[in-house]
């Protein structure tokens, strides 16, 4: 079973997923777009913001959350990527 903390990750990347459909018609490429903070924490209020390449880029693998520096992560994550408005974390293993 998921912990609490993945599956609010998962309701929150699932919302952007949302917005990220809708914006693909009506948005400019590079405009900055407020998705939510896919931190752990179900009552973040966050917002990332960041272009639709980088939504694309980011969760083209499943296992990776954009969160705002600093928020809550699920215990078995770990920041793979630092950018400048927010950090990438993922579930996969750390390789050796």
């Amino acid at each position: 079973m998921a912990s609490r903390q993945i599956v609010s990750q998962r309701t929150f990347r699932s919302a952007n997923e949302r917005m990220q459909a809708l914006a693909v018609a009506i948005v400019p490429a590079e405009q900055l777009i407020p998705f939510l903070c896919e931190c752990a924490d179900d009552a973040c209020l966050g917002r990332v913001g960041m272009n639709l390449a980088d939504y694309d880029d980011i969760h083209r693998d499943r296992s990776r959350y954009a969160i705002l520096r600093d928020h809550e992560m699920a215990d078995c994550q770990h920041v793979v990527e630092q950018r400048p408005l927010f950090d990438v974390v993922s579930t996969a293993a750390v390789a050796e």
